[in-house]
């Protein structure tokens, strides 16, 4: 199975990186092929502008972007690594989706209807707060796997989605488990 894997570290070291690297070394040792893409480490550029638009006008769109929709053309399993700032993924996170996920790769516009085009089979999303889970109303954690589930991954054709809230991740017993998780995502696939 081809995984890729996009990370947002905003510091290395930071227990999202190691939850990245503990979830590949296991897809390694069931002989699962991954790449990660470190957002922060390459220096992404979040923001929409110039000719990141001629997907709306059948223009050629930067190399960097054709770059990354070819990496997920031959990606079977897509996940995000993330701590959650403010009830959402970090902007340059969603920055490289909006970048990423065009028209034309992602979905298309049909006379009868939009339809997701993308090819990946699988979206596993892990997830990082400092909070406990019972200081958090369960609707906002409920409205995170709505948002990403359907107006981004479902949208874009991808038929199933798999969303993991990792709570308190400042308890050094928390992380063990949380650690133990990850492996065990990796093996199961």
């Amino acid at each position: 199975m081809n995984v890729t894997n996009i990370l947002s570290s905003h510091y290395p070291g930071s227990f999202v990186q190691v939850l990245c690297d503990t979830f590949n070394q296991s897809l390694e040792n069931a002989g699962h092929q991954q790449t990660t893409v470190d957002l922060y480490q390459r220096e992404f550029n979040p923001v929409m502008g110039g000719d990141d638009f001629n997907q709306f006008f059948g223009k050629p769109i930067p190399a960097e972007i054709i770059a990354y929709q070819d990496l997920l053309r031959a990606t079977d399993l897509l996940t995000f690594f993330y701590p959650v700032w403010w009830n959402d993924m970090p902007a340059i996170m969603k920055g490289w989706i909006d970048r990423v996920f065009g028209k034309g790769f992602a979905y298309e516009v049909f006379s009868d209807g939009t339809r997701g085009i993308l090819t990946v089979k699988k979206v596993l999303l892990v997830c990082t707060l400092g909070n406990k889970k019972e200081d958090i109303p369960p609707e906002l954690e409920e409205a995170m796997r709505v948002k990403e589930r359907f107006g981004v991954f479902e949208y874009s054709g991808v038929p199933e989605v798999e969303h993991h809230f990792f709570y308190n991740v400042d308890d050094a017993e928390a992380r063990k488990e949380f650690l133990a998780r990850v492996k065990l995502l990796g093996e199961s696939l």
